[in-house]
């Protein structure tokens, strides 16, 4: 019986970074979740402003001084948001371009095995820290992914009122101009998640196709299916 190899020393130093890695709790995303949780609250509570006044049950006085108040606080988290997510791609950009210059020190002879293993780790643990952080900021509404269609719909049906009947309830024209401009740039912002649902979605159907023809077997099927519903419930 033949015995076993040891592991060698650029090996054994790998798995004690690892190890060393691994023993470090995962840290608070405490400014972007604190940022998210306050937009998203300045949304909702801005959507249910708009939604009792179509209703008639906000006075049009009442409604734009509040209104306004709400736009004014979602421009200046919304401010906030954005520098993060700059200084994060920065990060993100400075960390790959690292990455690949390592990569390259390393196959030229320059950078030995176990440095090239420590420093490429480094690399990667920061990376792993910086793309939660970003996918929590470019959901700036706080809402699961599968549920981004129907929230787009409601705001569009928000929008088709407002141009409609703003001016009936009492609003005046640069009033409802205001609101239509605003729930345009929050359409907007809504794309790239609608995009990402959209892609998920389509994902999901050419699994269940391969399931039926039988190119799937249904455990395979079932932990592909449920990844990817992980994936609509963030």
């Amino acid at each position: 019986m033949e015995e076993k190899s040891k592991p060698s020393e650029e090996e054994m130093h790998a798995e004690r970074i690892i190890e060393d890695i691994e023993k470090f709790p995962p840290q608070e995303i405490s400014e972007e979740r604190r940022i998210i949780e306050q937009l998203a609250n300045f949304y909702n509570w801005r959507h249910k402003l708009i939604e009792l006044f179509l209703n008639g049950e906000a006075a049009p006085d009442a409604f734009l001084e509040i209104y306004k108040d709400y736009r004014v606080r979602i421009q200046s988290i919304n401010s906030r948001r954005m520098e993060l997510i700059n200084q994060l791609e920065q990060r993100m950009s400075e960390l790959t371009n690292r990455l690949e210059q390592l990569k390259v020190r390393h196959e030229v002879g320059e950078v030995s095995d176990r440095q090239y293993i420590t420093d490429k780790l480094a690399i990667d643990r920061e990376l792993s820290k910086i793309k939660p952080k970003l996918n929590m900021l470019h959901n700036s509404f706080n809402v699961k992914l599968a549920d981004i269609p129907s929230y787009e719909e409601k705001l569009r049906k928000f929008k088709d009122e407002i141009s409609e009947r703003g001016k009936s309830l009492g609003l005046d024209e640069e009033g409802i101009e205001m609101i239509v401009a605003d729930l345009d740039e929050t359409l907007d912002s809504l794309k790239d998640l609608l995009e990402l649902h959209k892609k998920l979605k389509k994902e999901l159907d050419k699994i269940e196709l391969r399931y039926k023809i039988g190119e799937l077997t249904e455990e395979e099927y079932q932990a592909a299916k449920q990844k990817i519903e992980r994936q609509m419930q963030l």
